[in-house]
């Protein structure tokens, strides 16, 4: 059964309260077996709407994430979240379909963490974005990609969303983005352009170490 995920994007507007907020939030998420795979981070806005913090939180099941969201426990580490930030944040199902790569990249290190893609996505012209989903296979392969989360289950839960979720892993930082500004990857993206509007970000994972939020 594939995973479920909290697809989590932010604005803090009070960095010393929202420490209280993210120690509560890991602490319960630790308690409930979750893990996080990325956890704000360095990032790089590739398209679209900007927000300054970014989570992806693993649940057993896009169920779990959904009902977690709902635990009477989990109400006041929400609560604790809306008061120090703007947040948009949605349950979304994960990929365990064909992939583009023989075996998923391995996992990071606090020196070289794994790089990902986020990407919010509305399609606007289905037939031509099954274009685009074709185009990108062979450089996605190229560059080891792995799927996360490729489309599936979602249901905004605060905010802002979206109609499509995608999360891609890399080896690292530097595979992701060289990826995403190789010619074929472009040739890709310029059919997604016109089937959609994307919001993307390149980040690094989550690797146990994590400076504050700023």
């Amino acid at each position: 059964m594939a995973s479920g995920y909290w697809f989590l994007n932010l604005d803090v507007v009070n960095p010393v309260d929202y420490i209280t907020y993210r120690e509560a939030n890991y602490a319960f998420a630790r308690s409930h077996g979750f893990r996080f795979v990325i956890r704000g981070g360095d990032f790089e806005q590739l398209e679209g709407i900007k927000r300054h913090r970014n989570v992806l939180v693993e649940l057993p099941s896009y169920e779990d994430a959904l009902s977690t969201y709902t635990l009477p426990e989990y109400q006041h580490v929400r609560d604790l979240r809306r008061s120090t930030a703007i947040a948009d944040l949605a349950a979304v199902e994960g990929y365990d379909g064909p992939q583009p790569s023989s075996a998923p990249p391995p996992e990071g290190t606090p020196e070289n963490p794994r790089g990902y893609w986020m990407a919010k996505v509305d399609v606007t012209d289905p037939d031509r974005y099954k274009d685009y989903v074709a185009a990108n296979a062979e450089p996605l392969a190229e560059y080891g990609a792995w799927f996360v989360v490729r489309g599936g289950r979602n249901q905004v839960l605060e905010g802002h969303g979206r109609s499509r979720y995608v999360v891609i892993a890399f080896k690292d930082v530097a595979t992701a983005r060289a990826c995403y500004f190789s010619p074929g990857y472009q040739k890709a993206l310029a059919i997604r352009r016109e089937a959609s509007v994307a919001d993307v970000i390149l980040i690094s994972g989550y690797t146990g170490h994590e400076a504050a939020p700023t």
